[in-house]
């Protein structure tokens, strides 16, 4: 009778050492990984391809965290991904650009009148919502940015020349 009950106890306290320390591995692993921050990642971008870049965007799931990111020349517009952590170049792809994508971002005009960097849109945001920042893009002069800040995410739009906020939008994650 003994054996009997002395045999689920031990198998139970060996199932709960084991969740116990793999939890601990796995937390442990994900503690020294440090996500490299948009800036970073726009420089190693810029390293790849000499242009402007037009969008990043954080991408993460249970396999992988990634940056996306977006870089214009005069006639082409490349699609580069970086792992997240490491900041290594997986994937690139060149596009030739059409005039229709030529008029919708000209590096010349879009940029240049933009009279706040990407830097100060940021942190005009995020005096609106705390979080992190998991996309930025300059288009028609307004930096489209996406904040997530646990089950929320959050869509603010700030003026490139005036630093105002022109829309706020909070959803949440599904």
């Amino acid at each position: 009778m003994k054996k009997i009950i002395l045999i689920p106890a031990f198998v139970g306290v060996l199932g709960v050492g084991a969740v116990i320390g793999s939890t601990t591995l796995l937390t442990g692993d994900a503690e020294e990984k440090k996500v490299l921050t948009m800036q970073e990642i726009e420089k190693k971008a810029l390293a790849v391809v000499n242009g402007t870049v037009a969008d990043i965007e954080f991408d993460q799931n249970r396999y992988r965290s990634i940056y996306e990111v977006e870089v214009h020349t005069e006639t082409e517009e490349y699609d580069l991904k970086f792992d997240a952590f490491t900041g290594k170049l997986l994937k690139q792809k060149k596009e030739l650009r059409d005039s229709d994508d030529m008029n919708d971002y000209s590096t010349t005009s879009t940029n240049k009148t933009a009279k706040i960097t990407k830097e100060q849109a940021i942190e005009k945001a995020l005096t609106k919502v705390k979080g992190t920042v998991t996309k930025i893009k300059l288009d028609d002069g307004i930096y489209e940015i996406e904040i997530k800040n646990g089950q929320y995410e959050y869509e603010i739009d700030v003026d490139s020349s005036t630093g105002d906020i022109l829309w706020f939008e909070q959803d949440i994650e599904d």
